[in-house]
């Protein structure tokens, strides 16, 4: 990542947890109307592995390519991570929006 590009990455990485506090709040409204599961917290962790990400961007840049496995794993795994289990969240609170729209067609 080049250094010009670094407050770039980190204010969009501050917005994607931003949006994933943002689902966290209305799926655990929505979970409280219809009584499901808290799978709202999910968000909360992904949010934690988006910080994990946050930190490792503002640690110095890999220089070998040791560093650079370490990189990788301590940055785009908790961001792939992140974005799975927002998903599955979100997928189900939000789900029979899909499945609603299928049945309408």
């Amino acid at each position: 990542m080049n250094s010009l590009n670094l407050p770039f990455s980190i204010v969009g990485l501050l917005a994607f947890i931003y949006l994933l506090y943002i689902f966290a709040t209305l799926s655990r409204r929505l979970g409280a109307i219809t009584k499901m599961k808290s799978y709202y917290r999910r968000f909360y962790v992904a949010m934690g592995l988006v910080a994990v990400a946050i930190i490792t961007a503002m640690t110095r840049q890999p220089d070998s390519e040791s560093n650079l496995v370490l990189h990788i794993i301590a940055y785009y795994l908790p961001l792939t991570l992140a974005g799975i289990i927002s998903l599955d969240a979100a997928y189900r609170y939000w789900g029979w929006l899909f499945r609603d729209q299928e049945r309408m067609q």
